[in-house]
């Protein structure tokens, strides 16, 4: 089988796949930092790849923040959408055809910190989430 090709072209601005917007100023250095984690991550991984597109996955990955007292929760939320785009058969047909993925996601509380520190934060928690994935990709694709 193939290499499983992984989607990180986050250029379209009207459908990124790395959503950072909750950290404001902060955004596209951990959007750029999402991007580096996931193609780091996918390196490491036999059996899949950044650079031949062909059948595969896009991780879209969603920065959550939360006000716990005086610090702030942050995670970073997977979604795994099969690539090419394709409209989900299921139901009336509309969306994307998203994989079921159940994971405990990783989240860090930080208080007081530097915007260096919090992107560095952002990318660990993605390259983690890279990782719970892809056990959940192989066997997608397999039924594919």
């Amino acid at each position: 089988m193939p290499d499983i090709f992984v989607n990180t072209d986050n250029s379209d601005l009207k459908n990124k796949i790395y959503n950072a917007s909750k950290l404001g100023k902060s955004a596209a250095a951990a959007e750029k930092k999402i991007k580096e984690a996931v193609e780091a991550a996918i390196r490491k991984a036999p059996g899949f790849t950044t650079d031949k597109p062909s059948k595969g996955y896009t991780l879209r990955m969603t920065v959550a923040t939360e006000h716990v007292g005086r610090a702030t929760k942050y995670t970073v939320i997977p979604e795994i959408v099969r690539y090419p785009k394709a409209i989900a058969e299921r139901g009336k047909g509309k969306g994307e055809d998203n994989v079921f993925f159940k994971a405990t996601l990783g989240s860090a509380t930080v208080d007081h910190t530097s915007e260096a520190e919090i992107v560095d934060l952002i990318g660990e928690l993605a390259q983690s989430d890279v990782k719970a994935s892809l056990q959940t990709m192989r066997m997608d694709m397999a039924r594919r």
